[in-house]
This record gives structure tokens, C-alpha cells and sequence, in this order.
């Protein structure tokens, strides 16, 4: 049973995991970096990855095959995704902590999947191996862990979701945010799905925005404060979508780390809409 209690935030900086670490508190880590295959993506975590770190790639442990129907980055099946819980070790009883090289998109990805799965509590180092460095932990390089034993109670469905036919009903009386930069969402460009636009009636707050000049998610409050001046005050009436889950994931992520918690991600995004022949698009 998942007795956790959840994390208070989805971040945790450098400084606070590496103080953790060094006072020998018990902890799950997963190095989520992406890379374009699975093998180079198993060469950069040989490379160099934080001590006791698990190996995710993304492309294989946190998606499916891709498909016109369910979109470039569909959930992983359940079978698949409940043996990678066990093999990351993850545990009721313990924190997980998840990195990449610092977009921290890849590792929100994890994070969400990790959520959904019945992880409480979960949190994506802020800045990734960069500021843990910064904080003075070592990066290991070699095979590293290879399986854990993990005893997480198996949840999916834990975290909000919107399905496909449930969009139009959905932003009728609530708010559908597209996480993705202005020139995608405009239609002026689109390098990854099968047509470029949006969603008719959803807004566009590129999840760019709620990064400081770093690149980190910002604080709390200034998140706050932010999503506050483009009318977001709550998490239970917003849904977020980007192109596969990528940046809806990490956007959902940071309402979290303000403390607005509930909002549903739109996994499928774009790339499932899109696809649609028979479904709406606006551009401009």
C-alpha cells in the first residue's frame, strides 16, 4: 500500500537533494534523459549520471508505440509501465527524485507518468544534473544500477486526464491551455504532427513562460502570480495540451509547484488531434 504522504511541491532544488543525500536519506532516483534512440540514450547514462541513479529512457519506459490514433507519445501499457516501477524500485516508503540534462521536460514527463501510476511523492530536481553539480554532488559513470525492487501499489489513473472526446465538452465551461511556443500554436509552423494549428477556443501560454532566465521553473510565487494574470487561480477547471504530453506534462508540473493542484493533461495533444480528420483545427 502507498503510504507516502504526497510531496508538498513537484521541484526540488540542487542544494536540497544533495543535502538529502549526503545525510544518507533514503531515496529513489531516475535519470530520465532523452536521447534519439535507446541506445545512445543507455551511452549518455553510461557516460555520466548521479550516483545510484536508475536508467529511464523516455522514448521506451514513459511511452508506447506511436500512432495516428493515440498520438507521437502514448501513455506506456500498463503491464510494461507497472514492471518499470518495480525495476526503478520505486517504494511507498521512500521519495523519488527525477532528472535530465535541465529543460526538466523529459523529466516532468516522468514525474506525470510516475503520478498517474500511484506515486505520491515524486519530485523533478529543478535545473537537473547542472545544479546538482552546482551543489557539489558527483556524477558517476559506468553501468550504474541496473534493476531495483521496488513495492509501490500500482494506481494508473491516479492523476487527471483528458481523453479525446471528452475535449469539446470539456472547454465549454473550462479552461484548455496549449502549452506549446506562439508559432506552433498560430499554425505558422509545425515540424512534428500532421497539421499545423490549434484546438479552436484554446490559449495559448507557452510553458516557456513559467521558466526564469535560467531556465528553471520559477518560484511559487512568482508562478502564482503569473498564471493568476492569465486567469488560471485553480488547477480542477484547466486542462493542459502540448504536442505528445511533453510540455502539458511539465506546464501541470509547475501549477503544482505553485499550488494548484487537479489540472487534467491532455496526453494524446496535438499530435492524436490532429490526426483527426473529422475534428476542428483554427490557425492564425
Amino acid at each position: 500500500m502507498n503510504t507516502h504522504a504526497p510531496a508538498s511541491t513537484s521541484f526540488i532544488t540542487g542544494e536540497e537533494m544533495f543535502s538529502q543525500f549526503k545525510r544518507g536519506k533514503r531515496m529513489t532516483i531516475i535519470d530520465s534523459h532523452w536521447a534519439k534512440t535507446e541506445n545512445s540514450a543507455w551511452e549518455a547514462y553510461v557516460g555520466q549520471h548521479l550516483p545510484g541513479a536508475m536508467f529511464c529512457n523516455p522514448l521506451m519506459h514513459l511511452a508506447s508505440l506511436p500512432s495516428r490514433q493515440e498520438g507521437r507519445n502514448p501513455l506506456p501499457r500498463l503491464e510494461d509501465l507497472k514492471r518499470m516501477l518495480a525495476d526503478w524500485g520505486v517504494m511507498a516508503d521512500r521519495p523519488v527524485y527525477i532528472y535530465d540534462a535541465g529543460p526538466n521536460l523529459y523529466a516532468a514527463r516522468a514525474w506525470w507518468v510516475l503520478r498517474w501510476a500511484g506515486a505520491t511523492d515524486v519530485r523533478i530536481l529543478n535545473g537537473g544534473t547542472t545544479e546538482w553539480e552546482k551543489a557539489g554532488g558527483d556524477v558517476a559513470g559506468g553501468i550504474g544500477a541496473l534493476r531495483g525492487r521496488g513495492n509501490l501499489e500500482f494506481k494508473p489513473h491516479s492523476m487527471p486526464e483528458l481523453l479525446i472526446d471528452e475535449v469539446e465538452e470539456w472547454k465549454r465551461h473550462n479552461l484548455l491551455i496549449d502549452a506549446r511556443e506562439s508559432g506552433r500554436f498560430k499554425g505558422l509552423r509545425e515540424p512534428f504532427d500532421h497539421q499545423a494549428g490549434r484546438i479552436p477556443g484554446a490559449v495559448n501560454i507557452p510553458v516557456a513562460e513559467l521558466m526564469n532566465a535560467e531556465g528553471k521553473v520559477e518560484k511559487p510565487e512568482r508562478l502564482r502570480e503569473y498564471l493568476a494574470s492569465r486567469g488560471i487561480t485553480r488547477g480542477d477547471n484547466v486542462a493542459v495540451y502540448s504536442g505528445s504530453g511533453l510540455h502539458s506534462s511539465l506546464f501541470i508540473a509547475a501549477m503544482e509547484h505553485a499550488g494548484l493542484h487537479g489540472a487534467r493533461n491532455f496526453i494524446g495533444g496535438w499530435s492524436q488531434w490532429s490526426a483527426r480528420l473529422d475534428l476542428p483545427i483554427e490557425r492564425g
